[in-house]
C-alpha cells in the first residue's frame, strides 16, 4: 500500500508521486536501479560466465539486506508481484548480455536466458524459505553451480 511506503520513507503523497506513478513504478525502479549499479561493476570481470551472471551477487545482497530490515512479522505477499518484475528485467537483460557475449554456444540465448533466470528465481525461492537462510554468497554459490556447467559446456560438440 502506498501509504504504509509513505510512512516508512517519511515523504508526503505529493512528493512520492512527483517521481512515480504508483508501487508498480517504485518496484522497477528499484530493480532497474540495483541491476544498473550491478552492471556498472562488470568491467573488473574478465570471465565471460561472470559477465553474464554479473546480476546474481548483488540482487542476493540487495534481497538479503531488506530482509533484515524488514519487520519479522511483514507480509510476504509481495514475493510473487517482485519476481514476476524480476523476471520480465532479466530475461531482457540477460537474453541481450547472452547475445553481445563470448561465449560459443549451441542453445538460442531466448532459451539460455529463460533457463537462467527462471533458475535464479528458483533459487531465490528455496533460499527465502530454508530456515536458517544460508547467506547471499551460499545462495548465488548454489545457482552457480547450477547454471555454470551449462555455460561452459554450451559448445556444439
Amino acid at each position: 500500500m502506498v501509504k504504509e511506503i509513505l510512512a516508512r520513507a517519511n515523504v508526503a503523497r505529493s512528493t512520492f508521486y512527483a517521481h512515480f506513478d504508483g508501487k508498480e513504478e517504485l518496484l522497477l525502479s528499484s530493480i532497474r536501479y540495483v541491476l544498473a549499479a550491478a552492471r556498472d561493476q562488470l568491467s573488473e570481470l574478465s570471465d565471460p560466465v561472470d559477465q553474464l551472471l554479473y546480476f546474481s551477487l548483488p540482487v542476493l545482497q540487495h534481497i538479503e539486506a531488506r530482509r533484515q530490515q524488514a519487520p519479522a512479522d511483514a507480509p510476504r505477499s509481495g514475493h510473487r508481484q517482485v519476481h514476476r518484475r524480476l523476471e520480465r528485467l532479466l530475461l531482457e537483460q540477460v537474453e541481450a548480455d547472452i547475445r553481445r557475449s563470448s561465449l560459443d554456444r549451441a542453445m538460442p540465448p531466448e532459451l539460455l536466458a529463460k533457463h537462467l533466470v527462471t533458475t535464479f528465481l528458483g533459487v531465490i525461492d528455496w533460499w527465502l524459505h530454508r530456515r536458517p537462510a544460508p547467506s547471499a554468497c551460499e545462495a548465488d554459490d548454489a545457482y552457480r553451480a547450477l547454471v555454470e556447467p551449462v555455460l561452459r559446456k554450451n559448445r556444439c560438440a
